[in-house]
């Protein structure tokens, strides 16, 4: 079995991984959410671990993995 992976660098807004463009940030979003599943099934438990369910575009023009809601975001920025 192969792994790929999907590149990511430093981003300058602070976030630890930073994906270039908008095709390689939901293939790094399935990527995280297929990991957390396994961990999951193998603790056998959901208990503690965040999954990522978004991404997002930050101001310097890259894109993030980030659990948080939509809707979460929107009443925090608000």
């Amino acid at each position: 079995m192969t792994t790929m992976t999907v590149d990511f660098r430093a981003c300058p807004c602070g976030s630890k991984r930073a994906y270039q463009d908008e095709r390689a940030a939901p293939k790094a979003l399935g990527k995280a959410q297929a990991k957390r599943q396994r961990t999951a099934e193998r603790k056998g438990t959901r208990r503690g671990i965040h999954y990522e369910n978004r991404y997002y575009e930050c101001e310097f023009g890259r894109y993030h993995l980030t659990s948080q809601s939509r809707a979460d975001y929107e009443a925090v920025a608000a």
